[in-house]
């Protein structure tokens, strides 16, 4: 699976979704907030599960679960601000690398 087989099932998901046409972009970007403040509870749950503490858990395919949520509400919002996601991504981590000296480097057409 690349960025682009995402945005392509994206696009033609979100043409069936009921209400699309009212998510705008301060709508995706709340809706990515969400979505990482899940993946962070999931995470609290589950290191509470590993760790013995009390209280209600999750686990590591709840995380996982949350983790693909929150990537695919950042696509949603990428396609509304026209950013390819895939080639921001690459273009972002290779600057990262160059800023520290690191060897390696993602083709920035990643997709």
């Amino acid at each position: 699976m690349t960025f682009s087989d995402l945005r392509k099932a994206n696009i033609t998901r979100q043409a069936e979704w009921p209400g699309n046409g009212k998510a705008d972009i301060a709508f995706r970007g709340l809706e990515v907030a969400g979505e990482v403040g899940e993946v962070a509870e999931a995470l609290k749950k589950y290191l509470r599960g590993q760790r013995g503490i009390h209280g209600s858990t999750a686990s590591l395919d709840d995380v996982a679960d949350e983790i693909a949520d929150a990537i695919i509400a950042l696509d949603l919002l990428a396609q509304d601000l026209g950013i390819d996601i895939g080639a921001a991504v690459a273009r972002k981590f290779n600057a990262t690398s160059e800023r520290h000296g690191l060897k390696t480097r993602m083709p920035e057409d990643a997709g």
